[in-house]
């Protein structure tokens, strides 16, 4: 049986964890810079790629990703959604784009049109309520509206609530038929979701009048103190693992490994929450050195992404099924004439490109190094359909990669299947013939 040793709920540690985030830009910035960075980011388009890091500051970077986490984490406990595998990864997304292009400003708008939805079909706001946080991949949509004139300009801001409305009703609509297309192979389900929706009403704002312009930005070179935060983060994260469950974690995180990653499977729930917390260690690891040995960047562009896979990790990602995915993506940068490994989309693209982690996982290292080459090429391109308004680029990107792939692969490669629970877990386990809910963190 796993041994509970931290008697703080769920939620409590999240929170924990933002103010943690907030003090740690303020160590690694200037606090006095956090008012004017956070009315940069605020008033920016937020096309991709705007690194927060470069644009503000990490002071106020890092506390627009805190503020961003516990909003998220607030709306998500007053509607009774459960710290568990399944809801981890929206945090973690929340917390990651919040470094690129996600503020608490935009997020209104869009979180208000779910509102309506659910109001409209006479639902619970519950219900819907994830996909409407993650609907804020298109926060640019909004910020590109009211600031069409420059800012403080009336009209603007109505036609702002007017797309922020429309993303938040529409998205969570077409994400439930998004998931099934996906077969869990994708793991960025509403990525995939907001790419279509985007396509369809960017021209619509273009048509109206308002213009997609953004110059971005990027914090080149790896500042020290980001390196000691990112392996600090990784060090924390196994040692809690491991302090959650000292007997079992290290065990259930080698079965973890065997794992396909396929969306509809909870690591949280097969494995315990010690084994998760030592992923999402190694998985930070993992990334950080990465980046490290090609001499990429250490930026809001990078570390958001790293975030993400640190949600993931909870239902998904894992060492086994995200290295032949990084890869991959290494690879098809080091031959593609247009682009190294170290480009700016490409190394954001090496760490979303695990979106297709399911694909290596299911078929195999191989077919994963063939996905991540694949992504590569692919990602740095798809951003133009849509003006680099959606955030979850590589999660349309990702999607469109899989769709070619999969009759392929289902045909050349063996599958693996493989969803049994770790011993120790299996007491806990409800007979649902392999089909297996969510535990929460306690």
């Amino acid at each position: 049986m796993e041994k509970s040793k931290f008697k703080i709920s769920g939620y409590m540690w999240i929170y924990l964890v933002t103010a943690l985030i907030a003090l740690a830009g303020i160590i690694l910035g200037d606090y006095r810079t956090i008012p004017q960075g956070l009315k940069n980011i605020y008033f920016s388009p937020a096309l991709l790629i705007t690194d927060y890091i470069a644009l503000a500051g990490p002071a106020a970077a890092f506390l627009n990703v805190a503020l961003v986490t516990f909003f998220s984490a607030l709306l998500m406990q007053l509607n009774k959604l459960p710290v568990n595998g399944r809801y981890f990864h929206v945090l973690g997304l929340m917390a990651g784009f919040a470094f690129f292009g996600k503020n608490i400003f935009t997020m209104w708008y869009i979180l208000l049109g779910t509102l309506i939805l659910s109001a409209v079909k006479r639902e619970k706001f519950s219900k819907y309520l994830t996909s409407g946080l993650l609907a804020d991949s298109l926060g640019p949509m909004v910020a590109v509206a009211y600031l069409n004139h420059g800012g403080f300009y009336f009209p603007d801001y109505v036609a702002a609530l007017a797309v922020g409305i429309a993303i938040g009703f529409v998205v969570p609509l077409v994400a439930e038929h998004t998931f099934v297309v996906l077969k869990g192979l994708s793991l960025y389900n509403v990525g995939c979701t907001v790419g279509f929706v985007a396509i369809a009403f960017v021209p619509i704002e273009q048509g109206f009048g308002i213009n997609f312009y953004g110059e971005g930005c990027w914090t080149s070179g790896r500042r020290i103190g980001f390196i000691i935060l990112m392996y600090a983060i990784a060090a924390g994260f196994i040692l809690a693992g491991y302090l959650k469950d000292r007997e079992n974690s290290f065990k259930n995180y080698k079965n973890l490994l065997k794992r396909p990653g396929n969306a509809k499977y909870n690591f949280a729930e097969l494995d315990g929450m010690g084994a998760v917390l030592i992923n999402m260690g190694v998985n930070t690891f993992i990334c950080t050195t990465y980046i490290l040995a090609i001499g990429g960047d250490l930026s809001g562009g990078t570390i958001g992404p790293i975030f993400t896979i640190i949600g993931f990790s909870a239902q998904g990602k894992h060492a086994r099924n995200i290295a032949p995915i990084i890869l991959g993506c290494f690879l098809g940068a080091v031959i593609n004439p247009s682009a190294s490994p170290t480009t700016e989309g490409v190394q954001m693209g090496t760490f979303l490109g695990t979106t297709l982690a399911p694909m290596s996982g299911t078929y195999g290292a191989i077919a994963g190094i063939i996905t991540g080459m694949l992504h590569s090429f692919a990602v740095i391109r798809t951003g133009a359909c849509y003006a680099g308004a959606n955030l979850y680029n590589n999660g349309f990107c990702g999607a469109v990669v899989m769709t070619v792939l999969y009759p392929v692969f289902r045909h050349f490669f063996k599958e693996n299947t493989y969803s049994e629970p770790s011993n120790s877990m299996r007491p806990k386990m409800p007979e649902t013939k392999g089909k297996f809910g969510d535990t929460a963190l306690k």
